[in-house]
């Protein structure tokens, strides 16, 4: 089975387009949350979501924080802007189906939220402190999915040997081995922070058992008109050129 990953679309409808046209054959999509915050159209990046057939999907702490679930003092002061506005701009039945999306799926091939096993939507799996206290906790599969970072990265967890971590990029492929725990991030959709301002996401192919990380461009001054446009901050507009 062929699962496309997607994570952190952040209301980038552009980016979300091009990733789900790259995406058309696979069996089914994950998406690991943070469907909203941050750009310039909330509504129609949920509804792109919300007609996937088959999909699995988490919520992220901005999904949340736009519903009022989540306290936005935690946030910096841009994402907070972004927050008010996507809050004001979602329509009653995009904030009904971001309450009822769960915070962590359990599959036989895999685990998937947003943040990590210890703190379902915010804590961010950054560095092999917090990748180890994650393989703790991942008793039920070998693997597990994560966003929340807007880096695609990889953590390998084998007994008997220390912990280690791999910053992937374009092509990267990751081979799932039967003697060893991994958690994967295949980074960001809409508003990726590792330097390169492609559109991220992964193909899980359970028949190999591996995943590859795929970077494609995407329409980047449209998405920027739209948020100049609605005004929102400008360090979220000028980082999506830069990728950070």
């Amino acid at each position: 089975m062929k699962y496309g990953i997607i994570s952190d679309i952040h209301s980038n409808l552009e980016a979300l387009k091009v990733v789900l046209n790259e995406l058309k054959d696979v069996d089914q999509i994950i998406c690991l949350g943070d469907i909203v915050g941050y750009g310039p159209l909330p509504n129609e990046c949920l509804e792109e979501i919300r007609n996937l057939s088959g999909l699995k999907v988490v919520v992220g702490n901005h999904d949340l924080a736009c519903i009022g679930w989540k306290d936005t003092s935690w946030f910096n002061e841009y994402a907070q802007r972004a927050i008010i506005w996507t809050m004001d701009t979602l329509t009653k039945e995009n904030k009904e189906y971001l309450a009822s999306l769960p915070e962590i799926i359990e599959e036989k091939d895999f685990i998937m939220v947003h943040g990590s096993l210890n703190d379902y939507t915010d804590e961010y799996i950054s560095g092999i402190k917090e990748a180890a206290k994650n393989f703790r906790l991942l008793k039920k599969s070998n693997l597990l999915l994560v966003g929340h970072t807007h880096h695609p990265h990889l953590f390998v967890y084998k007994e008997d040997y220390p912990i280690y971590s791999i910053r992937l990029g374009d092509t990267d492929t990751i081979r799932i081995l039967s003697d060893e725990k991994l958690i994967v991030n295949v980074g960001a959709v809409g508003q990726p922070r590792d330097g390169d301002p492609r559109a991220s996401f992964g193909i899980l192919d359970t028949n190999t058992n591996e995943i590859t990380i795929h970077k494609i461009p995407y329409a980047i001054r449209k998405t920027q008109e739209l948020m100049r446009k609605e005004v929102l901050p400008t360090l979220l507009i000028d980082r999506l050129s830069e990728g950070y």
